[in-house]
């Protein structure tokens, strides 16, 4: 099974999207990469002031990937529209938070600069950019919206002379569920994806379990979001089987464990590639299964010894696969026995 985008799309996420390596940034990027989705957004959840002179008809996703100039800072997502009834462009960068970042602000700016400093080269004439950031962390957002409120004691005469801009703050943990029900309604993926993300900040499980609009998703958008889950959400064997279940995942486990075992398989070979090394594949294997059992039960060193001393891809598949139903680390580690 496949996860990754059309590749006629210009904006891609990687094949490994589902991995530990930063989950909530990857489901973000994921959701906001399809086009019905970002439109459905930018209509229900920007400003209305903005939203209103949009023509979202017109709007299209931008490859970040090929801006280039980010040494140190990478857009989440970066839309271009056109402007109701004129001939002018606007650009939405969109910005993932899942904690308070105090460096934000430098972080658009620096966006914003290498964008214009892209249609400077080409010639062009500088397209007005807003700023976005989305935030669903466990904390209050206590960042300020606006450049100049990062500065101390900055008096009347010398603030012409600083940048200025503000960013537009959708904080989806003090949005109501079923606010946000209502505004992603036409987008059910877009739906259960901010739900989570907000619900899981919050520790919530029992809302958790009331995002009944993930049954009615597709195979493959139920084990993104289940597999987000899984990464994201710091509960017992237990707990994690009732929401599954809850959810209408439990069909969906045989898949899910084979799309880990793939993953494991994948970074292996990458790695191996890199380092011109056979044992690549094993060792996208024994890191995979050691990510599993250290995420769901924890590991001793000595665990960890074992599990780097076993190279029959047969059990380390057999053992990965086991993780989701065990009970204990032991069920585990006796298959590589």
């Amino acid at each position: 099974m496949s996860f990754t985008f059309n590749p006629k799309e210009a904006l891609l996420v990687p094949k490994d999207d589902l991995t530990p390596k930063d989950p909530h940034d990857r489901l973000f990027k994921r959701v906001m990469s399809d086009e019905a989705n970002v439109r459905q957004f930018i209509k229900e959840f920007l400003p209305k002031d903005i939203s209103s002179q949009i023509d979202l008809k017109e709007m299209k996703l931008i490859p970040t990937e090929k801006i280039k100039g980010y040494n140190k800072y990478y857009m989440d997502i970066a839309v271009e529209c056109k402007i109701s009834n004129t001939k002018g462009q606007l650009y939405f960068v969109f910005e993932h938070k899942s904690y308070p970042d105090p460096g934000v602000l430098l972080q658009i700016l620096s966006y914003m600069t290498v964008t214009w400093d892209e249609q400077k080269k080409k010639n062009k004439p500088l397209i007005p950019i807003i700023p976005v950031v989305i935030y669903h962390g466990s904390s209050s957002w206590n960042v300020t919206t606006h450049f100049q409120g990062q500065f101390n004691s900055l008096n009347e005469s010398i603030k012409p002379y600083i940048p200025e801009f503000n960013y537009v703050l959708v904080d989806l943990t003090q949005i109501p569920n079923e606010e946000i029900e209502q505004k992603a309604k036409a987008t059910p993926f877009l739906m259960a994806s901010l739900l989570l993300m907000k619900l899981v900040a919050l520790h919530d499980i029992e809302g958790i379990t009331k995002i009944t609009v993930i049954i009615s998703l597709s195979e493959e958008e139920r084990i993104i979001l289940i597999l987000y889950l899984f990464y994201t959400l710091d509960v017992d064997q237990d707990t994690m089987q009732r929401i599954v279940k809850e959810l209408g995942g439990e069909e969906l486990m045989p898949s899910l464990a084979e799309k880990l075992i793939k993953q494991g398989e994948e970074r292996g070979k990458i790695e191996g590639e890199k380092r011109g090394e056979i044992k690549g594949t094993i060792k996208g294997k024994q890191d995979l299964l050691l990510r599993l059992l250290r995420r769901k039960f924890g590991l001793s060193s000595s665990d960890e010894k074992m599990i780097h001393s076993v190279t029959d891809e047969v059990k380390l598949d057999a053992a990965a696969e086991a993780v989701l139903d065990a009970k204990s680390k032991d069920e585990v580690l006796e298959i590589l026995q």
